[in-house]
Formats: structure tokens, sequence, C-alpha cells
């Protein structure tokens, strides 16, 4: 991977507004995307760059011709999104992304996490993190078992894979990413624009600094 190098980047969750995000800032950046949506009523004009596949990311057929086609792929699925996608289904589309990936030699995954669940030996524990684990356990605890599984599903593989990691997103204009770290080395704040995090996401793409790390960011 070489900056100003030009690949076809498949992005799964790409009807939610992160997805949206996600793939104009790769067709800024010059990329051809697969964007893969639930259905063609919820897709944007995007126009060219853009080929749409409609479909479920549990159906093995669509994820394996989605990733076939690709040379990196983007995952920005999430238990909790807008994206309304049952958490058994979140799991087993990530596992058919893994799988679809190895499959077909597909190296590079860039995908969304939480600093609720535990995963970055790099991190040092916080009060802020502590607090953020004990909640979500608490209040959410079936999102927290999804959105674990589907970490470990990536994590565990032979992937170059990247997660991005946040407390919370919002909406607003682009302000500018003002912390990217790890929780306890940097003063990682409790939130981001989706359009920050969605630039972020797409510019790690080809970005080799953060391979098998989970960088967590902020404004």
């Amino acid at each position: 991977m070489k900056v100003g190098e030009v690949m076809k980047v498949a992005v799964f969750g790409a009807a939610s507004i992160m997805g949206w995000e996600v793939v104009d800032d790769l067709l800024f950046r010059g990329h051809e995307v697969i964007a893969c949506v639930p259905d063609l009523d919820r897709c944007p004009p995007w126009g060219d760059g853009v080929e749409v596949v409609a479909g479920a990311v549990t159906d093995t057929a669509i994820v394996d011709t989605v990733v076939s086609r690709a040379q990196a792929v983007v995952n920005v699925l999430g238990p909790g999104r807008e994206q309304e996608v049952p958490g058994p289904s979140l799991v087993l589309g990530t596992q058919l992304i893994v799988a679809a990936m190895a499959a077909h030699g597909v190296h590079r995954y860039v995908g969304h996490g939480s600093p609720a669940v535990r995963m970055c030996p790099l991190d040092q524990p916080t009060a802020r993190t502590r607090w953020r684990r004990r909640v979500t356990k608490c209040l959410h605890p079936r999102a927290n078992q999804v959105h674990s599984a589907m970490l470990e599903t990536v994590t565990n593989s032979q992937l170059d894979w990247t997660i991005v990691r946040f407390i919370r997103a919002r909406g607003g204009d682009a302000r500018g990413l003002k912390y990217v770290g790890f929780f306890g080395h940097d003063d990682i704040g409790h939130s981001a624009t989706e359009v920050d995090i969605a630039r972020f996401t797409a510019a790690q793409v080809l970005e080799t600094a953060y391979i098998e790390e989970a960088p967590a960011v902020s404004n």
C-alpha cells in the first residue's frame, strides 16, 4: 500500500450516515468503491465511482461477490447504529466478511470499535474507560457481547486490520481530529464528529501506522 495509490474498496454499512461519509471521502481520495447496502431505496446518489450492491451482510453469496472484487474492506456496521441490523446478523456478517477476505486474498480491513470493549494492549486503564465499560455492560449487555464478538472475529484473523475507536460519534461539520492515540497515554476526548471519524477511517485504507492496532480518536 502506497500513499496516493488508487484502490477498489468495499464498504459494508454504506447506507448509514457514517457509511455515506466514508464513501464520500474514499471518492475524494480517488478510490473506487463497492457499496453494500440492504436495499437500493436507502442508497444516496453517489454517481460515478461507486458500484452499489444490494443485499444482506448475512448473505454469503453477496458478501463473497463484493469482497472478491475489492482490494480492501471498510466495515462500519456495529450494534446500536442506525442500520438496525440484528446483533447475531452483525456477528455472522463479520465472520462472512473475514472468511471471504481470507478466501480471496484481500488483506486490508478497517473497522470501528469502542473503548467499552477491552481489546487494545497499548491502553492504560483510566477512570473514563472503566466507567464506560461498566455502564455498557450494565445497560447494554447484548450490544457489548455483539461488539466483542465482532472485534474478536477480526483481531483473531490473519488480516491487516485497523480498528478506529471512539466514545461517541456526533453530527455536525468537520472540526479536525485533535487527538489520535491510546487511552491512558493521550488525552482522548468524549466525542468526534461523524465526518472526522469517516475521514480518518478512509485514510486508514492506505495507512500502515496502525496495522493490528486500535487507535482512539476525538475532536
